[in-house]
Parts: C-alpha cells; sequence; structure tokens
C-alpha cells in the first residue's frame, strides 16, 4: 500500500527533477523574452544569467549606447548618462569653462522723499501741497565673470553693477524745507527753492549654483552667495528770500546725505523654458527671483549754510540694522553652441526689478525719521559667452 505520505515525496522529487533538467522554465524566458528582460540589467549581471543558460554574452545580448534624456539637452549637445539624478544642462565639453557677460540696463528709480510744501493764502482758503520727487529713466550697466567648476558641475558667478540717477524740482511762493537744519534757522518760509536728489549706487555680487533638468525642456539654477556694496544718495538744495529784511535777498544752500553701506547672505533661483529649438539654437522664457539680507550700516547728515555765515550741522547718531533686498526677472533667450559644443552664447532680454526695504533713513522736519523703500525697475538687456 502507498501511503500518502509518499506519494507527496515522489511528486516533489519529480518536480526538483523536470527542473534540473529544465523541462519546467517560466514563460518569460521562453521566445527570447528572457534576453529582452535581461538587457535592463547591469553588464555584470547579464554575464551571470548568459553563463547559467550555457550561452555567451555575446550571443544573447546587446550592449546599447546611451542616450540623452531630453531633446531639450541635445539640442545644445549635452548627453547625460542614463540614470543620473538631477541631471546638468552643462555639455561634456564646457567642463572648468570661463564665461563673462555684460548687461544693458535701462531703469526707472523709485522713492518717496516730501523735500518741501507750500503755503498758498486766499481770501477763502489755504492751500498745502508737499513737493515730492519724480525721477526719470536712466541707463546703468553690469559687468560679470564666471567659471565652471568640474566638482558635482557646479559654476560661480562675480558680478558688478553701477547705476545712476538725479531728478529736480522747484517751488515758489511760501515755501517751507523739509530739512531739520533749515528749520533751526528761524528764516523760514523762503520765497523759492530748488532741489536735487542723486542715487548713486555700487552692488558686487557673488553666487554658487548649479543648473539641472526638471524635463525636457525646462532648467533650474538654485544658488546661494553673498551681495553687499554701497547706495549713496546726496540730496541739494537751494533757498531764497527775496527781500529780506526789507534789504537785500537771502540766499541759503542745504546738503542732506544719506550714505548706506551693507553685506549679506543672499539665495535664489534661475530657470529656463525652452519653447523651441532649431539644432543648436533653443529659445526660452526665463525668470529668476533672490532674497538678500544685509547688514547695513547707515550714515545720515545734514549741513545749512546762509548767505549771513550761519552754519548748522545736524548728525544724527548712525543706524546699523538689517536690510532686505527683493530681486526679480522675467524675459526671453536665445542660446546656442558651437565650436563643437566647446563654447557657448546667449542672449536675454526682460523686466527687472529692485527693493530695497527702508533704504531711506533720513531724518526730516515734516515727517521725522524716513523709512522709505528704494525700487529700480526697468529693462535689462544681457550678452552672455562661455569658452
Amino acid at each position: 500500500m502507498v501511503r500518502p505520505n509518499d506519494c507527496l515525496i515522489l511528486q516533489t522529487a519529480s518536480v526538483f527533477f523536470l527542473i534540473i533538467t529544465g523541462s519546467i522554465y517560466p514563460k518569460n524566458f521562453e521566445n527570447g523574452e528572457f534576453d529582452k528582460k535581461a538587457s535592463q540589467n547591469s553588464d555584470l549581471e547579464r554575464v551571470t544569467i548568459a553563463q547559467e543558460q550555457g550561452a555567451s554574452e555575446d550571443q544573447n545580448f546587446e550592449v546599447k549606447p546611451t542616450q540623452s534624456k531630453t531633446n531639450f539637452p541635445s539640442s545644445l549637445g549635452i548627453d547625460a548618462e542614463d540614470g543620473l539624478p538631477n541631471l546638468s544642462i552643462r555639455p561634456q565639453e564646457q567642463y572648468k569653462s570661463v564665461d563673462i557677460f555684460v548687461d544693458a540696463l535701462y531703469w526707472h528709480t523709485g522713492e518717496t522723499l516730501d523735500w518741501a510744501f507750500t503755503l498758498t493764502n486766499s481770501p477763502n482758503f489755504e492751500k498745502s501741497e508737499f513737493k515730492t520727487f519724480s525721477f526719470d529713466w536712466d541707463p546703468g550697466f553690469r559687468v560679470g565673470v564666471g567659471y565652471n567648476l568640474n566638482h558635482d558641475e557646479w559654476d560661480t558667478q562675480l558680478t558688478y553693477t553701477w547705476f545712476q540717477s538725479k531728478t529736480r524740482d522747484h517751488a515758489s511762493g511760501s515755501v517751507t524745507s523739509n530739512s531739520l537744519a533749515a528749520r533751526l534757522s528761524l528764516l523760514e518760509p523762503f520765497s523759492t527753492g530748488k532741489a536735487s536728489l542723486k542715487v548713486r549706487y555700487n552692488i558686487f555680487d557673488w553666487d554658487l549654483g548649479r543648473s539641472f533638468l526638471v524635463s525636457d525642456y525646462l532648467f533650474f539654477r538654485p544658488f546661494i552667495g553673498v551681495k553687499g556694496g554701497w547706495i549713496n544718495q546726496i540730496f541739494s538744495s537751494e533757498w531764497t528770500i527775496i527781500n529780506f529784511l526789507g534789504t537785500l535777498p537771502l540766499i541759503a544752500t542745504d546738503k542732506m546725505q544719506n550714505r548706506f553701506q551693507g553685506a549679506g547672505p543672499k539665495g535664489g533661483v534661475s530657470g529656463n523654458w525652452c519653447f523651441g529649438n532649431i539644432q543648436t539654437h533653443c529659445f526660452s522664457i526665463s525668470g529668476m527671483f533672490e532674497a538678500g539680507y544685509l547688514w547695513g550700516h547707515w550714515t545720515i547728515r545734514d549741513k545749512f549754510i546762509d548767505s549771513l555765515f550761519t552754519t548748522i550741522y545736524v548728525k544724527p547718531t548712525n543706524r546699523n540694522f538689517g536690510s532686505l533686498v527683493l530681486h526679480a526677472f522675467l524675459g526671453l533667450g536665445w542660446d546656442c553652441n558651437f565650436d563643437h559644443c566647446r563654447s557657448h552664447f546667449s542672449a536675454k532680454i526682460g523686466y527687472e526689478i529692485e527693493d530695497w526695504f527702508n533704504q531711506l533713513q533720513i531724518y526730516t522736519d515734516i515727517a521725522g525719521s524716513q523709512n522709505n523703500d528704494l525700487i529700480l525697475q526697468g529693462l535689462s538687456a544681457r550678452v552672455y559667452f562661455d569658452f
């Protein structure tokens, strides 16, 4: 009599024998499907599997060349390895390259400063009006140099931005200056007044970043760095009393200075979205946003001199506190690689804005201590070349 346990042992032995002899194997090994699956494995794994099948690697597998993952970088000569996380957009030929760029700026300055107020008398009412500066558009420039590091495909850049703006205004009638020094002279109101405000902007930026692909047509470049420099604002005015004490006219001048120096960390992200490419040419929408927090030092001075040889100085205590600045850009760009992808040229144009919080700190007799923003905005055009 054959017991159930004996049958189970015989069935197990039979199955084991068929597996050893190759009579039974998974269906995905049939009709070459095993080779298709194995081609997705590493070279070492494929050699091991081929040897287990009794065949050589050359007979069962074909080594395929590495393909670029995206159309956008391919159009610029970029050939990244499959499986590499955060693919860099830099072509292999551009490792350790130097880049230079120049920006042409055409900015408008925005800042609120009431430099005087006028009082007009009539039989039925008195009209008071504050006089505020209004800036025009002025040119500036930015120059920079960078270096593409070999370490993890990072890059670094150093830039310098220069910009100056000046505005003028005038008033007549019964005019009162906003200057505390002028008020202390006890000469007000004046008959006429004219004033000017100069803004001198000199800022350096250093950043360290890395560009990487997000999709076939989009890449970002996050960066960190340091921002620093100086912004000087000089307010000059001239005041007259046409008939002082019934005799000769009196003339007085006033000069207020708001000098800022600061430095501190910054960080942000820039990016390009390619909406069309032709061979090695790419057309894109370009954007950038950054924020910086600088440790700032303000020096405030006010000096009043009149034709009676009276001189009045006002020297508020120097101010030291944090200065927040926001910076953004949005525009269109064109990129092109040439010389077998060893060199790269790009150009872009767009709108740029920079907001310096609480930049104006002068002390006025009208409103006391000022905490007004300095806003620079307008057109920016860049030409970029690396080799």
